[in-house]
């Protein structure tokens, strides 16, 4: 399990991506991430939208950020997205990748931070499960009618 940059090799792949129909509601595509990467990193924030690979296949998709000036947990990372696509799901992945998730916030590529911050639908029971198992903890705040769940990393530098 890898998390790799998106770069000029790997981006339709990222675009390829997708989910099952029911979870379409709770999780915006690919292309609409990676151009909201886009303008966070022209506006001057962190965000690194990276393919996860199990080997050489692209299985999903995350994107994080660094919260300097966007508002929303200052001073902590953001895991803006999260998506494993439709073809391999319910194969154990979620940990994995969470894993690999923190490792690299732990690299404190962006500045050190003591949180890793999430929001989710309320409808999302499957991504809430998951999340909660894992580890994060709900905060009782609503982001933009999703519920925020945070996790306390403990980086060293």
């Amino acid at each position: 399990m890898n998390l790799k940059d998106v770069a000029m090799g790997n981006y339709f792949d990222i675009l390829n991506l997708d989910v099952k129909s029911y979870q379409k509601q709770f999780i915006a595509t690919s292309a609409i991430s990676l151009a909201e990467a886009y303008i966070y990193t022209k506006n001057g924030d962190f965000v690194a939208p990276l393919a996860v690979y199990d080997n050489d296949a692209i299985i999903g998709f995350v994107m994080i950020a660094y919260d300097k000036k966007i508002g929303i947990s200052s001073g902590n990372y953001l895991l803006f997205r999260f998506m494993i696509d439709k073809d391999f799901q319910n194969q154990r992945y979620f940990k994995p990748i969470m894993d690999k998730v923190l490792d690299y916030v732990r690299t404190a590529p962006a500045g050190l931070g003591n949180k890793l911050w999430l929001s989710y639908e309320p409808e999302n029971e499957h991504a809430r499960s998951c999340y909660l198992s894992y580890g994060f903890k709900e905060t009782g705040e609503i982001f933009e009618n999703e519920v925020v769940a945070i996790y306390d990393l403990i980086i060293e530098k």
